[in-house]
């Protein structure tokens, strides 16, 4: 990892601790970022730290004044000190422990002084407590499970759940194929603002079906999903921060955390699937499947009385929507906001290979480590970016045209330009 790669998963890393709480109230905000001072936290190549609530805030304070580039490593004015309690100590502390387990703290600081292992005054009995408490060297009391309590956001779009779900095998030529539903259900109204089945599980899907989502419905305020590799790729989170949507994701193997979404699957396979002609399901496609999906969610289930909420989704949703002001984006900022990004290096002839073509770059970058991006399923419209801008579209190598003398340079077209 290079320094501006560590400074941008550093930076993502920032933006992952204050998203769940990005368009929450103050004493929400407070209470959160205190459970959050009490953890251990893994920062990408910075190994384990532990924040302060004043440092979450300050992080939450420069995102929202300057968003996610307020939120790139500073390098610390004491960088390269030793710690206050170095390795060979930490070493000794834990075969005293592994000794004796019981010790209690003050009784163990003794021992340490008297036999001239702590010598700082540094080295307090809570300093040494906090210290066997990051390190793991006391085995930790497990908490007790705690209630859940029913809840539900005032407005639409101010939290969507998203999660896959099994579904049929479709004909897709001559073979079957798996199918998995990509959903994302309104809190509020219970609204499915995206459902469709996909032949795939994994990021370019959850990226494909947001687009479509966010293109047709808005943005919501908080994104919940589960933690798995389809929802916790780089670009997800860099579109996420981008946007301005909070992408907060779950406790592993929580299900009932997403229990809203996982209700409707239930819903889906007793009054969709389980109605489903079983004699030609070998001859569904995946479009005759999706047709029937959107046609049973717009004629049954958005339109059926909900025992949740004591209406329909469909009357409650347009019902909020009148109330608030909802965040729109235009289809072409979200292909810029969803870019796929590449790296490569430039050869002596000034050219890349990308998918096992050549692509001519301008000779200024010659030699250099570059940035590439393409928006999301047109890996064929490549662009050159430098400090988060876009600098020149890219092109195939023609080799006849580069025999020519003189040659007239492609290197001027800009996204922006390109989408118009």
């Amino acid at each position: 990892m290079n320094a501006k790669e560590k400074r941008q998963a550093v930076a993502l890393f920032r933006y992952g601790v204050i998203a769940p709480v990005l368009h929450a109230a103050a004493g929400t905000q407070s209470q959160y970022f205190g459970r959050m001072a009490q953890k251990e936290l893994d920062v990408p190549g910075l190994s384990t730290r532990r924040y302060s609530v004043a440092t979450f805030k300050s992080w939450l304070r420069r995102y929202r004044q300057e968003g996610l580039d307020g939120l790139v490593l500073k390098r610390r004015s004491d960088a390269g000190r030793s710690r206050v309690i170095s390795e060979q100590l930490s070493t000794h502390i834990s075969e005293l422990l592994t000794r004796h387990p019981r010790v209690p703290v003050n009784r163990l600081r003794e021992q340490l002084t008297t036999s001239g292992h702590i010598t700082s005054r540094r080295i307090s009995e809570a300093t040494l407590r906090r210290h066997i408490a990051r390190a793991g060297l006391r085995p930790q009391v497990k908490a007790e499970p705690k209630a859940r309590k029913h809840f539900e956001k005032p407005y639409a779009n101010d939290l969507w759940v998203m999660d896959f779900m099994h579904g049929p095998k479709v004909r897709l030529g001559r073979r079957l194929r798996k199918t998995y539903l990509a959903a994302a259900i309104d809190d509020h109204s219970r609204f499915l603002t995206l459902a469709r089945f996909y032949t795939r599980e994994n990021s370019a899907v959850v990226v494909s079906a947001l687009k479509q989502a966010f293109s047709r419905h808005g943005l919501p305020q908080i994104l919940y999903c589960d933690n798995g590799s389809a929802f916790s790729s780089q670009q997800l989170t860099l579109a996420s921060a981008r946007l301005g949507v909070a992408l907060v994701h779950s406790k592993p193997y929580d299900s009932p955390s997403r229990g809203k979404v996982e209700r409707f699957f239930r819903t889906l396979r007793q009054g969709f699937l389980s109605l489903l002609d079983l004699e030609d399901m070998e001859a569904l496609t995946l479009d005759d499947l999706n047709a029937h999906l959107a046609h049973w969610l717009e004629q049954d289930y958005h339109r059926r009385r909900h025992s949740g909420i004591c209406e329909t989704p469909l009357a409650r949703y347009l019902r909020s929507l009148g109330s608030i002001r909802r965040r729109t984006v235009s289809r072409a900022e979200l292909d810029r906001v969803f870019y796929r990004t590449l790296q490569r290096s430039v050869r002596n002839d000034c050219t890349v290979s990308i998918n096992r073509q050549l692509w001519e770059v301008p000779p200024l970058y010659m030699g250099r480590r570059i940035e590439i991006r393409h928006p999301e399923g047109r890996p064929s419209e490549l662009f050159l970016f430098e400090d988060d801008q876009p600098v020149a579209r890219l092109h195939r190598v023609d080799a006849a045209q580069n025999a020519t003398s003189p040659r007239r340079p492609r290197f001027s077209i800009h996204p922006q330009e390109d989408e118009s």
